[in-house]
């Protein structure tokens, strides 16, 4: 998985190099004007920071998965969804990264407005790209709870992303994740030499040429998993159009 990263939305950045120090010549009516500008410039800069801070922040799920078909592939990476959904949408992303993090209100709005419904399955896949050891904790975290406790690993997706949006992931999240699945610690950890999805997920990313998370393909049925024809991180409206499509 080396080379691999957390990848960004490639959103423009705000200029900084805008000069709001230089020495104002020329009469006091002409710098009361600059000056206003200047202040009115960085309002807006603020208000800027403020909306993207607010996009940033991770949104926990209130989806009720029991509600919801679930299941692995073949190859036994996680489904969310109706089998006859005609499409599936395939995410690969690592709990630990930010942009996965800021991407899973997209997923969730998918989740309720199409997977729920019946119009299309969701499939996670483990791509641990953030930290060699915790990335690949998480991954067998979520795994072992679903082994341990049968049905409960969406519930286990959401919990883990919520822990690394909190703080650095480390030893004492995992015992946090432990106490809000109600799983003894000690369960989690002797089942993880029996976690082995991490590894063949990363042997499907190497395949499909995966360079970053998140990244979204798309299934048909049983088809290979092809890339989003938008960007790598479609839009809800985006993902929407795709799955209308096959709707």
């Amino acid at each position: 998985m080396s080379g691999l990263k957390c990848a960004g939305y490639g959103r423009e950045e705000v200029d900084k190099d805008n000069d709001v120090t230089q020495k104002i010549k020329g009469s006091p009516q002409r710098a009361r004007l600059i000056l206003g500008a200047a202040v009115l410039v960085a309002v807006v800069i603020a208000a800027a920071l403020v909306v993207i801070s607010s996009q940033s922040s991770f949104s926990a799920s209130a989806v009720d998965y029991s509600q919801i078909p679930q299941g692995r592939q073949d190859d036994g990476g996680f489904v969310l969804g109706d089998p006859a959904a005609p499409i599936t949408i395939v995410a690969f992303e690592d709990f630990l990264c930010s942009h996965c993090q800021r991407y899973k209100s997209t997923v969730d709005k998918l989740i309720s407005d199409y997977v729920a419904k019946g119009k299309a399955r969701f499939e996670y896949r483990f791509t641990p790209v953030v930290d060699p050891a915790y990335s690949r904790l998480a991954a067998t975290l979520s795994e072992c709870a679903e082994i341990l406790r049968p049905g409960s690993f969406w519930n286990a997706h959401d919990r883990l992303f919520e822990l690394a949006s909190a703080r650095r992931f480390n030893d004492s999240s995992a015992r946090s994740f432990a106490e809000m699945m109600d799983i003894p610690y000690a369960d989690l950890l002797e089942c993880s030499s029996d976690a082995t999805q991490v590894d063949i997920d990363g042997r499907l990313a190497t395949q499909l040429e995966v360079r970053g998370t998140p990244t979204v393909f798309f299934r048909i049925g049983d088809g290979v998993p092809q890339l989003s024809p938008f960007s790598n991180q479609p839009t809800i409206e985006q993902l929407g159009t795709l799955i209308e499509q096959f709707s």
